[in-house]
């Protein structure tokens, strides 16, 4: 069983490498310079001239120092961001938080500058600016600041979007950040005494062999989400229609057209990937139904979608989980590994459950120290020990990346779980090719990958479906919360169709799920689905080729900020993902994990 305990003690991870303390005379004269860089880049960049052949040492410059200070102010973001999941109740990183956010607003002007600019300048001049050495490897970046202006308000509008964006949009998701870090419920259980518990325990919860327990667990978190739900719709509701007020100034299209382009995929690949997933979406749908058989049930609640088989399993230790995750990753990879170590030797991951910790896992990082940081709350289930290995494997990737300039860094959110989705692969497969390992062992290794297969197939398209759904709905007025709960449910039922019991869905998904309150980046779902196929796709060919496709790899990860995610797989690995072939080739190798998941678990719990 999981733990349901909770700690009262600090933050496992070291963050001394970015600043010692937060407030000190190093963190706040790093403030202050950025500040003084910032308004200076704004007085130029409004200064600037347009760009033509005279003015393009002038325009390399700027963009040289812009490109600096970014990456100063991403490494402010990280530090803050890593201080707020660690503990929601410290008002005083709460409240830099806020600062570092309007602060960014200056930072963004200068952006709004260049692109007023660049949506008029010829073609010829601006090749001439793409050509110049100072830009190498930055191009696409340049790139896609032109590409971003042709949807851009005038500059005046696009200044004053920037400053209402930290007390609006923003704002509404940091108030759902704070809602969720703080928000707590009980676990009531028959026979046993009510435990107040942080919501960010749920899903490990939910992972739990116990089905009352999940059962509990869900209900719980359920009923407080129920309790701030006009909260958390008002949070809903104010950034979708934010978002859509301003794609109509801007003349965007579609909705779907910022996030496409922050995926930096074109429409034909988003419809070819979801397509194809919706044509094989009964894989995942089988394996469901034979997990409800396993657990007793004839169908599974939502709750117990994450459900591991009724195995006698005990709690597995951090130190256990992390030797184990370095075991895996020696054998298989040990440039991984040896990165790994270093890792957990400088105390780059803070894992422990406490009060007051925000829900989820991130990976965060920084190129002014290079490092990053990993952020989890590791309560022994098998899930946490891959959530582990994922995100050390986004950690890997910024290292991969180490001593690149900054904008060749910004890789899209579509291949940004390349590297973590591969990394986990690593630690499941080891077990899996174990000649010594039980069948028991095997059988839930193999449920857990098709556990995560049925997340990618059926949860994330569910996400999507809904948040579609919210949008098309959003330009007519406010969704009440019943509403919301209408199509999440309607999502859950057409996605999963009869794997679940239709009176076991989970209406409140909509509250509890932090992507959907991300103001950063819209659509922060089917980025997922195209980054676990497309790492799979990776992960077959490192397989077939052995440590050779290693550096091959590697050179793919130290390319993903090089173009679009198109361009990037075609250009590194020969791979077309406007047509279906790739993605069936992947969502092949999930059924080749349930053909041989079938006949273990029919050995182990044999039907009737």
């Amino acid at each position: 069983m999981v733990a349901t305990e909770v700690e009262e003690s600090g933050a496992d991870w070291d963050l001394t490498s970015y600043f010692d303390e937060l407030g000190d005379d190093a963190y706040r004269g790093f403030r202050e310079t950025l500040a003084a860089d910032v308004d200076a880049l704004l007085g130029d960049a409004r200064s600037l001239a347009s760009l033509d052949a005279g003015s393009v040492e002038r325009w390399v410059a700027l963009l040289g120092r812009l490109e600096d200070a970014s990456a100063r102010s991403a490494h402010l973001a990280s530090f803050l961001g890593c201080l707020r999941a660690a503990d929601s109740r410290d008002e005083v990183a709460q409240r830099e938080a806020a600062s570092a956010a309007a602060a960014r607003v200056e930072l963004e002007k200068v952006f709004v500058e260049l692109r007023e600019r660049l949506r008029s300048v010829d073609d010829e001049a601006f090749a001439e600016l793409l050509a110049a050495p100072a830009l190498e490897r930055a191009t696409h970046f340049v790139e896609r600041m032109r590409e971003r202006a042709q949807t851009s308000m005038s500059g005046e509008l696009e200044t004053l979007a920037a400053e209402l964006d930290v007390t609006g949009l923003s704002a509404w998701g940091r108030l759902y950040n704070q809602l969720a870090a703080k928000l707590e419920f009980d676990l009531e259980l028959p026979g046993q005494e009510s435990r107040r518990l942080p919501v960010a325990m749920t899903r490990s919860l939910l992972e739990d062999t116990d089905p009352e327990l999940r059962r509990a667990a869900q209900a719980g978190a359920n009923r407080a989400w129920q309790g701030v739900a006009d909260t958390t719709a008002a949070c809903l509701n104010a950034i979708s229609g934010t978002r859509l007020a301003l794609y109509r100034r801007r003349g965007v299209g579609h909705f779907l057209e910022p996030a496409l382009r922050d995926a930096d995929i074109s429409r034909r690949t988003l419809d070819t990937l979801l397509d194809t997933v919706k044509s094989r979406r009964e894989v995942a749908r089988r394996y469901l139904r034979r997990k409800a058989a396993i657990l007793g049930r004839e169908r599974l609640g939502f709750q117990d979608t994450l459900a591991p088989l009724p195995l006698s399993t005990e709690r597995i230790p951090w130190e256990d989980g992390r030797r184990q995750v370095l075991r895996a990753f020696g054998k298989r990879y040990p440039a991984l590994q040896k990165f790994a170590k270093g890792a957990f030797e400088r105390r780059w991951i803070d894992y422990s459950p406490r009060a007051g910790k925000a829900p989820g896992g991130f990976c965060t990082g920084s190129s002014v120290i290079d490092e990053s940081r990993v952020f989890l709350t590791y309560n022994g289930a098998p899930g946490d020990v891959s959530t582990l290995a994922h995100e050390l494997g986004h950690a890997f990737h910024g290292f991969v990346m180490r001593g690149m300039r900054p904008w060749s860094r910004r890789y899209p959110m579509t291949l940004a779980e390349t590297a973590s989705t591969f990394a986990e692969q690593v630690v499941i497969d080891e077990v899996l090719s174990d000649t010594g390992a039980k069948r028991e062992e095997r059988a839930i290794v193999l449920d857990g990958r098709l556990t995560d297969a049925a997340v990618f197939l059926l949860n994330i398209p569910m996400r999507f479906q809904f948040e579609k759904a919210v949008y098309e709905e959003r330009a007519d007025g406010e969704l009440s919360v019943t509403r919301l709960c209408e199509l999440m449910s309607e999502a859950q039922r057409d996605c999963f169709a009869d794997a679940l019991a239709d009176d076991e869905l989970d209406p409140w998904y909509w509250a509890s799920k932090l992507h959907f309150y991300i103001t950063g980046i819209s659509f922060y779902n089917f980025p997922y689905t195209f980054g676990y196929l497309f790492s799979l796709g990776i992960f077959a060919r490192a397989q077939a080729e052995g440590p050779a496709f290693l550096p091959r790899y590697e050179s793919l990860l130290r390319e993903t900020g090089a173009g679009s995610a198109e361009q990037v797989a075609h250009n590194t690995l020969g791979i077309d993902l406007t047509t279906p072939d790739f993605w069936n080739a992947s969502i092949d190798l999930i059924e080749q994990d349930l053909d041989r998941y079938i006949p273990l678990v029919d050995e182990l719990f044999p039907e009737g």
